[in-house]
């Protein structure tokens, strides 16, 4: 079979694949015999085959769809903060005219910085944008609350500032530290990281409404240093068991369970009493109360005794159940 270059040509991928019959793949390699040109363009498709071709193709379509996708959310970004500019720049000529200092300028100002941190941020940062937008949006929220302290000559700045950061912590902190190039230790404990800068953030706003109220510690020490650390026990427990406690799903979970009835059951009795003033003789258990035959709305004690030992009993089966079965698996691997 005498095969021009052209058909060659089209049947040297097939021919490179070996998915041609034994006719076409006789003829072919009786041509390549005599033509150098078609042996030149096989040795081609060796260096280069198809398959490479199509992934070399189809990477560069795909980085130029992402070069322009980035150039039009660029473009967009420079928009949108221009158009925000256009306020700014009419407050400014508003402020100088009106009152001949610039004050009220500075709330606008960072009014319209914090818009441009969750509008401008993402469209032109290339790389962590979730990073970038969640800091610009709080420096400048915390811009914007002290142009406004400022402005207002007001002394509430910290104890406004102190909440919205630990509030935005509880939220971002585990992303922020999770993108953080920790190394050695520290890197292989993020997690306690993130509770304990959560922690001292909690007890950074209880100290700050504490200096604003004007109160003496000594009148609410109790409430600051012995139920902060009660009401933490859960977080902090069901954390270190599922974090660090070296053992099976089931273990832990049924551990969480038992922690969490327990908890949920005498917290309100141990605050109570600490609140009061500790006294031992005050002290006891609401659930010591229950008497599940009697439901009655006249008697709220007692019905109320009576949920905090059904949260107790649900507990202790659930998490005993949990816990059993979580020794039997760890007995028998």
């Amino acid at each position: 079979m005498k095969l021009t270059c052209d058909i060659v040509l089209d049947l040297l991928p097939l021919y490179h694949d070996d998915v041609v019959n034994d006719s076409t793949k006789k003829a072919v390699a009786e041509h390549l015999q005599q033509c150098e040109g078609c042996r030149t363009a096989l040795e081609k498709i060796k260096v280069n085959p198809v398959d490479n071709y199509l992934k070399n193709e189809r990477t560069s379509v795909v980085q130029a769809h992402q070069h322009a996708v980035k150039r039009k959310s660029f473009i967009a970004g420079i928009s949108i903060a221009s158009v925000l500019a256009i306020p700014v720049l009419v407050t400014l000529i508003v402020n100088l005219s009106v009152g001949r200092t610039l004050d009220w300028f500075f709330i606008v100002l960072t009014s319209l910085m914090l818009v441009a941190s969750i509008s401008v941020v993402p469209l032109v940062v290339e790389k962590e944008k979730l990073l970038w937008t969640m800091g610009s949006f709080t420096g400048t929220l915390t811009l914007l609350l002290a142009s406004v302290a400022i402005f207002d000559r007001g002394d509430w700045f910290f104890v406004a500032i102190t909440p919205v950061i630990f509030g935005l912590s509880i939220l971002f902190a585990p992303y922020v530290v999770h993108k953080l190039p920790l190394k050695g230790t520290v890197a292989n404990h993020k997690g306690l990281l993130v509770m304990a800068t959560n922690t001292a953030l909690l007890y950074a706003v209880i100290f700050v409404s504490v200096a604003y109220t004007g109160t003496a510690l000594a009148d609410v020490w109790r409430s600051v240093f012995i139920v902060p650390p009660v009401s933490l026990i859960l977080p902090w427990g069901m954390f270190l068991i599922i974090r660090y406690l070296r053992v099976n799903g089931l273990l832990k979970a049924g551990l969480c369970v038992l922690l969490t009835g327990v908890y949920a059951t005498v917290l309100g009795d141990v605050l109570n009493w600490v609140i009061d003033g500790v006294r031992a003789s005050f002290f006891e258990f609401t659930f010591t109360h229950a008497n599940l035959f009697d439901w009655s709305n006249a008697s709220m004690t007692v019905t109320n005794a009576n949920i905090h030992l059904l949260i107790l009993l649900n507990a202790l089966v659930v998490g005993g159940a949990l816990t059993v079965a979580g020794l039997l698996l760890k007995k028998r691997k």
